[in-house]
């Protein structure tokens, strides 16, 4: 067992540490994409429990393919830091039957 520490591992892993806490600066177009997929992933999600109440049908089930490929979308795009063209965003929520948030530009 070493009596001095490491100075390379602590080095790492304070890099680590400060990786994990520095949080993403979100621009405000980013945010409302982000809200506007919170709110289709909440709107699954009340499809689903619906479904899980009655009887699931087919139409219902389509839905919930539409919603998540709309929430998908939006959160692969963030997550890989590129930018979405308000005009293809527009396009995926209005085939998912999602509205738009009304302040996201043009």
């Amino acid at each position: 067992m070493q009596a001095q520490p490491n100075q390379d591992a602590e080095q790492k892993f304070r890099d680590m540490l400060d990786k994990l806490l520095d949080f993403p600066r979100w621009t405000a177009k980013q945010q409302l994409e982000l809200e506007m997929a919170r709110d289709a992933a909440n709107t699954m999600l009340h499809v689903a429990e619906s479904m899980r109440r009655g009887t699931p049908d087919t139409l219902a089930t389509l839905r919930i393919l539409r919603l998540a490929k709309a929430v998908d979308y939006v959160l692969t795009a963030l997550a890989a830091q590129r930018d979405i063209r308000p005009a293809t965003l527009r396009a995926v929520f209005n085939l998912a039957g999602l509205p738009v948030d009304p302040a996201y530009g043009r």
